[in-house]
């Protein structure tokens, strides 16, 4: 695939899923009331990105030596998801800006995102070499989903 399809599709995703994260309510438990702590204290849910990455993380049982090649995937996962994050909150700022100049903006913002998304595919490959025959059977219908999920995508199942 070349690098202005992979381009195209990444494009496609953000937008489909774009509008998903901006409608949901954030900080809240059941019934819409925040969460609370001790002493009514306010206390942000585990984002599902950590949620799956340590559900994985657990199922996949790694060696001492796998352990720094899934940390670079997770993090590379994450810096994915921060960047989106700051990502949302600049847009907001930045909707007056000259036409051309958000153009150019988002041109940009999409040149990086699919930097960050090569980042992750070469550190699932080298994780996924690193497997055993059990860890592969495990990793296979989630590994390359997992990196979906800053983006919108529901968790993978399993």
């Amino acid at each position: 695939m070349s690098r202005r399809a992979a381009l195209a599709a990444a494009l496609a995703v953000v937008a489909t899923s774009a509008s998903a994260q901006f409608g949901g309510r954030r900080g809240t438990g059941r019934g819409g009331k925040a969460e609370g702590g001790k002493g009514g204290e306010r206390r942000e849910p585990t984002p599902p990105l950590e949620i799956t990455l340590h559900e994985f993380h657990e199922d996949l049982k790694l060696a001492a030596t796998q352990e720094p090649l899934f940390e670079r995937y997770a993090e590379a996962i994450r810096a994915l998801a921060n960047d989106l994050a700051r990502e949302r909150s600049r847009s907001v700022s930045e909707a007056k800006a000259a036409l051309t100049a958000r153009i150019d903006r988002n041109v940009d913002t999409m040149r990086n995102r699919l930097a960050a998304v090569e980042d992750i595919a070469a550190a699932a490959k080298t994780l996924y070499a690193s497997f055993t025959t059990e860890q592969q059977t495990l990793a296979d219908p989630r590994l390359a989903t997992l990196m979906l999920l800053p983006l919108g995508a529901k968790p993978p199942a399993g």
